[in-house]
């Protein structure tokens, strides 16, 4: 996208409803800067869930061994203090 924007001259950008080369490059790169944070983020949130199930089915198999489980009956993790 960056390389079509520099690549063309003003008229051609003008025809397309582009006036303002710099503008619009630095909104390319904020955009694709965001996308990178996001597909990152995504990444590390499927890394995550994939901890979590892991532990869950370890927790699983250790209370189907006899241990009692860790939840209130609200669903919430007991207290120790």
């Amino acid at each position: 996208m960056i390389h079509f924007l520099n690549t063309h001259t003003i008229d051609q950008l003008a025809a397309l409803d582009i006036r303002n080369r710099t503008d619009t490059i630095l909104i390319v790169k904020k955009v694709l800067t965001m996308r990178n944070f996001v597909q990152t983020l995504e990444r590390k949130c499927q890394e995550m869930q994939i901890e979590i199930n892991a532990f869950r089915q370890k927790f699983a198999v250790l209370q189907s061994k006899g241990l009692p489980s860790l939840l209130t009956k609200n669903g919430r993790l007991l207290t120790h203090e």
